[in-house]
C-alpha cells in the first residue's frame, strides 16, 4: 500500500517570495503545522516551530508594533527549511514510516514524479494503521516518565522559548501544589502569535500567561491501556498527546504522537521479522 492512501492532499503551499504574515494565517487556518514552499517543484518547508522562532529573532523580553510588522513582512525564504527530504506518492507506507522514525522527522512532503508537491504525511496519519494491528503493548512501554512541566503564571513567550530550546511541542501546566491544571502546546502559542502579527498588537502574545491560553479539558489514559487505544483517542480527539496522572493529579507520564510512531515502527518490524521465519 503506498503513501497516497494516508497523506493529506492539497496541503497549504506558499512561494518563497511570500511573506511570513501570510504564512501565519495559513498555518493557523490549516491545522497541519506545516506549509510547503514551492514554485511548481518543492523548494522548502515551513513549520510551526520555524514561525515561533521569529520571537527569538525579533523580540527579546518585549515586542513592539514595529517588530511585529517586520516579522509580518519578512520573506518566507528567511525561515523555511530549504530542500527538505521528500517521498514520492508511490512510496510504500513502511518505507515512509522508517524514514520518519530513523531521521526523527515530524512530517514528509509528498511529491509526484515531476517533484511537484501533491501532499504531506505527518505522524497523526500513521496512527490510522493501528486499527488493523493486534493489541500487543501497553502505553507504559513507550510513554515518557521524565516530563517537563511549566507553572500556570509563566509568561507565554517564556514558555515558547523553553519549548523551542528543549525541542518540546507541549508542556503540562501545574499549579502551586504541582497538580496538573492544563496543557500548553505550540499550536496554542502559534494561534496567539498569529493574532498578534495579523493585528500588529503585541498584547495578543506578550501580555498573556500560560494559564490564559492553555487547554484545560485534559485527556488522560491509563498506563496499562494499549497503544492502539491511545492512537484511537488521539485520532478521534485530534490531539497530539495523552497524559498519565497519579491519583493526586500530579504527572506520572505522557505519551505523544511521536511515541506512538516509534511503537508502530517497532510492531511492524516485529511482524516483518515473523514473516521471514
Amino acid at each position: 500500500m503506498n503513501i497516497e492512501t494516508l497523506m493529506i492532499r492539497n496541503p497549504p503551499i506558499l512561494s518563497k517570495e511570500d511573506r511570513l504574515g501570510l504564512a501565519f494565517k495559513k498555518i493557523d487556518e490549516g491545522g497541519i503545522g506545516r506549509i510547503i514552499i514551492a514554485n511548481e517543484k518543492m523548494e522548502g518547508l515551513l513549520t510551526t516551530r520555524d514561525l515561533l522562532s521569529t520571537v527569538e529573532s525579533y523580540c527579546k523580553d518585549n515586542c513592539s508594533q514595529g517588530d511585529l510588522y517586520r516579522i509580518s513582512t519578512t520573506p518566507v525564504i528567511d525561515y523555511m527549511t530549504p530542500n527538505p527530504v521528500t517521498i514520492y506518492n508511490t512510496t510504500d507506507e513502511f518505507t515512509a514510516l522508517n524514514i520518519m522514525v530513523t531521521r526523527n522527522f515530524g512530517s514528509l512532503p509528498v511529491v509526484d514524479i515531476n517533484d511537484k508537491p501533491v501532499g504531506i504525511i505527518t505522524e497523526r496519519e500513521f496512527l490510522l494503521l493501528y486499527k488493523d494491528l493486534d493489541e500487543i503493548f501497553p502505553v507504559k512501554v513507550f510513554m515518557s516518565t521524565k516530563v517537563r512541566t511549566i507553572y500556570k503564571d509563566v509568561r507565554l513567550d517564556q514558555a515558547v522559548r523553553l519549548m523551542l530550546r528543549r525541542g518540546f511541542r507541549r508542556l503540562p501546566v501545574i499549579n502551586d501544589d504541582n497538580k496538573v491544571v492544563g496543557i500548553i502546546t505550540v499550536v496554542n502559542a502559534i494561534r496567539q502569535l498569529a493574532k498578534a502579527v495579523d493585528k500588529l498588537d503585541p498584547d495578543y502574545f506578550y501580555n498573556k500567561a500560560v494559564k490564559d491560553v492553555m487547554v484545560t479539558n485534559l485527556v488522560t489514559i491509563d498506563e496499562l491501556a494499549s497503544v492502539n487505544r491511545a492512537a484511537a483517542e488521539m485520532i478521534v480527539k485530534r490531539i497530539g498527546s495523552l497524559l498519565i496522572l497519579n491519583k493526586d493529579n500530579t504527572v506520572k507520564g505522557i505519551i505523544t504522537e511521536r511515541d506512538l510512531l516509534i511503537a508502530l515502527h517497532h510492531i511492524l518490524v516485529m511482524e516483518k521479522f515473523k514473516e521471514k521465519l
